[in-house]
């Protein structure tokens, strides 16, 4: 099974790139590599972010 899930979803208005992995922990960690490379977190800011928002994004995942 595949987890996707969009940034627009998240309520980002500018990012339409879709994240994907077999797992939960692939998916979060291909949208970290994607923040930090793209939007421009750090590691700190990241994990911050992802702290206060997880249950909202783990809301959004798609399975397919």
């Amino acid at each position: 099974m595949t987890l996707s899930f969009n940034y627009e979803d998240t309520g980002d208005p500018i990012c339409t790139h879709t994240m994907y992995g077999e797992t939960e922990e692939e998916l979060f960690k291909n949208a970290k590599e994607h923040g930090i490379q793209v939007h421009g977190y750090t590691e700190e800011t990241w994990n911050k972010e992802i702290t206060k928002n997880k249950e909202h994004f783990k809301n959004l995942i798609k399975r397919s």
